[in-house]
């Protein structure tokens, strides 16, 4: 038998050069994979940090906004009377109160009360919660308010973590504080109701007890509804239209004429220091149109980097800031050739902190501005 036979043929292959290079190549690939997806994760995790962090401060601001906007006076006509106690006339009248302005101002001198405050009155049918005769009365009147504090958060722990010999240290911090005073511990018809000097009290009472003395009270109505928030600014302001009229046409944005150095006070009759009888911005027993609302908070790294004591209450030189509306953006927002405390923002980007700025105009669905005060 006759075989054939053929040729050994060549098996073709890679040099060890070959391979080598190969190997290199596909492990500068798998770094470069690597090092993409790892930072993408990074990305992530900080974006989602970031989130994460300020989820509260948005909630309290939403918080504030939903509240404010509810705020009442509840406002009627009655007899206005002359220097001989006689009625004479028809003159809008309230027993409740709206105010905002400089905690100084609104709540007395404090080194760790900063920026502004707000209270007001609205039917949000808050009560105390052991006494089952007024629930289901969601319409009953409360004395709300809001303002930054800085202060521990000793007395807001459960109470037997106090009492713990290796009980965790104080912190330090700016919260945003929320204050709630029930329906039956309201207060404020007992200074503004009853005749005085034969004028009715309501006409009369410019004080400050029907929110104070429960501020001041022990324990306090108020609460931490958000911690990290260094500042709060309230700039009651009149309708754009109102605005413009009273500013002209080439008024600056920033004034308020409502509120020229922020303060508003429905019992005053000359608002904020204001020369003059103009009706335009005359607050006696009226609710400003419309509060721009403005709430700065930090992150938690960056608190814990200040170390904050109960001597760190202007940390962010806020005593001479936000005093005047027509300076906001100049005390707001960040200077480039400005010092380090020119605006709150440089403020904030000298001490290395990471923050957000939540602003918003809120209409105040009670407020029928009227320049007509008497009738």
């Amino acid at each position: 038998m006759i075989r054939a036979h053929s040729p050994r043929g060549r098996v073709a292959g890679f040099t060890l050069v070959e391979v080598m290079v190969s190997t290199a190549i596909i492990m500068l690939l798998l770094v470069i994979l690597v090092a993409m997806t790892n930072q993408t994760s990074v990305s992530l995790r900080y974006t989602r940090g970031k989130v994460e962090q300020f989820r509260e401060a948005r909630a309290a601001f939403e918080t504030i906004t939903s509240k404010v906007s509810q705020a009442t006076l509840n406002t009627y006509w009655d007899y206005g009377y002359d220097s001989a106690g006689l009625p004479s006339r028809y003159e809008r009248r309230s027993e409740l109160r709206f105010i905002s302005g400089q905690p100084k101002d609104v709540l007395g001198a404090s080194t760790t009360r900063l920026s502004h405050a707000v209270f007001f009155h609205a039917p949000l049918g808050l009560v105390d919660g052991t006494n089952p005769q007024y629930r289901g009365l969601e319409g009953l009147l409360n004395i709300w308010g809001y303002y930054v504090e800085l202060n521990s958060d000793r007395n807001f722990r459960p109470p037997f973590i106090n009492t713990m010999a290796d009980k965790p240290p104080e912190r330090f911090r700016f919260r945003l504080m929320e204050f709630m005073l029930p329906s039956e511990k309201l207060s404020t018809y007992g200074f503004t109701t009853g005749i005085s000097g034969g004028i009715p009290a309501a006409a009369s009472y410019q004080g400050k007890d029907w929110f104070r003395n429960a501020v001041a009270s022990s324990p306090t109505a108020s609460r931490p509804v958000a911690e990290n928030i260094v500042a709060l600014i309230i700039t009651p302001r009149l309708s754009k239209r109102d605005e413009q009229e009273i500013k002209g046409s080439s008024g600056a944005p920033d004034p308020s004429p409502l509120a020229p150095r922020y303060t508003y006070d429905s019992s005053l009759a000359l608002n904020d220091g204001q020369t003059g009888s103009d009706p335009r911005t005359n607050p006696k027993n009226q609710l400003p149109p419309i509060l721009q609302i403005t709430m700065i908070a930090i992150d938690e790294s960056s608190a814990a980097r200040l170390n904050l004591t109960a001597a760190s209450g202007d940390t962010f030189k806020l005593s001479n800031k936000f005093n005047d509306t027509s300076k906001y953006t100049k005390d707001l927002v960040v200077s480039p050739t400005g010092a380090a405390d020119a605006s709150l923002e440089n403020a904030l980007i000298g001490r290395r902190a990471s923050y957000r700025i939540f602003t918003t105009n809120v209409p105040i669905r009670a407020a029928k501005w009227s320049s007509a005060q008497v009738n």
